[in-house]
């Protein structure tokens, strides 16, 4: 009966999150923000993204203009940085992270004015970061040192992927990944709980054989 309940509870705790992982982001109840929208259409289009007229004012600060190493231009936030563990070090991401997190921030932007922007803008966002990367690998690098600049392009991809998926493509603020990873918590839960019951079988049964010739001896 124990067993039972507990493999019961761990197929409960699956199906549970399951729904969580899966749920579908939030549906869009107000008109995105015309001038974030705009910026995002920009930045699609050139790689710079406009500054919306009262952004100062909304996000408390200034955005600025940095050039990549490929002599494109792209508007950033100039305290902005790479986050993740060394920042992209030893490759020189500076420039496209900061640009990144000012595209970011125009999502943040729109939320704060009440108009959030549709979930495709960070796709957007995040692929035009990956692009820049992988351009700045091309223009600074080469041999086994662009073979490695490549792989940590990747590592970002696949980390900024995760995150915007995880946040459900909304305005990356800490409570937008709450529903998914709560589902993700409780799939590992779950996990355990199998894996547990399963050795506690395991022992149970080795102890069981063992006992008599233990008594005996």
């Amino acid at each position: 009966m124990a067993r039972r309940k507990v493999w019961l509870a761990a197929v409960l705790g699956a199906v549970l999150s399951t729904v969580l992982i899966v749920a579908p982001a939030p549906a869009a109840t107000t008109v995105p923000d015309v001038a974030a929208t705009d910026a995002i259409r920009a930045l699609t289009a050139s790689g710079q993204a406009a500054v919306p007229a009262d952004f100062a004012q909304v996000m408390g600060y200034t955005p600025v203009t940095a050039r990549l190493d490929d002599g494109e231009l792209r508007t950033v936030n100039p305290d902005g940085f790479c986050s993740v563990p060394g920042e992209g070090r030893p490759f020189a991401f500076d420039t496209a992270c900061k640009a990144h997190d000012y595209g970011y921030d125009l999502l943040r932007y729109a939320m704060r004015r009440g108009e959030p922007l549709n979930t495709d803008a960070r796709t957007v966002i995040d692929n035009r970061l990956v692009a820049d990367l992988h351009s700045q690998c091309d223009r600074t690098t080469s041999g086994s040192e662009y073979a490695a600049c490549s792989a940590t392009v990747e590592v970002f991809a696949a980390g900024v992927t995760f995150n915007s998926w995880r946040q459900m493509s909304g305005p990356p603020i800490d409570k937008s990944g709450l529903v998914r990873t709560a589902g993700l918590g409780l799939l590992v839960c779950a996990g355990l709980v199998v894996a547990v019951s399963a050795t506690v079988r395991r022992v149970s049964a080795r102890w069981r054989r063992l006992r008599p010739a233990v008594a005996a001896g």
